[in-house]
């Protein structure tokens, strides 16, 4: 292997904050300006695996963009805080893959943790610049299923597009 294809410190670093622009752009509101930095992230042909209640693949700019409208009309997101927590970096040339944990909290109504699961990502540099084009995201033997399905039984009656 040819230490030049090995990622950069500023590769990893420019990775780490989409990571982190990820967690905070959750926490915006359903606005579609919000939706499109929230979809600014992801490559047009990104993929994203949902593995919780349901078990669904979201694909390309739309798809996000439904992931995220579901997410912002069928949860109470405006009562919750997402974070990062650990992560690896590891990759050659354009390609990396990651995995970390995400942790969300309440921040209003009450306190502690909601929910905690992990992400394998895979990401593309492009044209200089680093992008995921695959997320799956897993939750947690103990994710709290009870607390998310009174959420999801509604989902017709809360689902609204941005």
């Amino acid at each position: 292997m040819d230490s030049k294809d090995k990622l950069t410190v500023t590769d990893r670093f420019e990775i780490f904050e989409q990571l982190n622009l990820h967690q905070r752009y959750i926490d915006n509101d359903a606005s579609l300006e919000s939706v499109q930095k929230y979809v600014s992230l992801y490559w047009p042909d990104a993929k994203f695996t949902v593995h919780d209640l349901r078990h669904t693949t979201f694909e390309g700019p739309e798809g996000l963009k439904q992931l995220y409208d579901y997410a912002h009309s069928v949860f109470p997101l405006q009562k919750w805080s997402h974070a990062l927590g650990p992560f690896v970096i590891e990759g050659l040339g354009s390609e990396a893959s990651v995995e970390w944990r995400w942790i969300v909290s309440w921040k209003a109504e009450k306190q502690g943790v909601v929910s905690t699961g992990t992400y394998r990502d895979r990401f593309q540099r492009r044209e200089g610049q680093w992008k995921c084009l695959e997320r799956v995201s897993n939750v947690d033997p103990n994710w709290p299923y009870a607390l998310f399905q009174p959420f999801v039984d509604n989902e017709k009656a809360t689902f609204r597009s941005s």
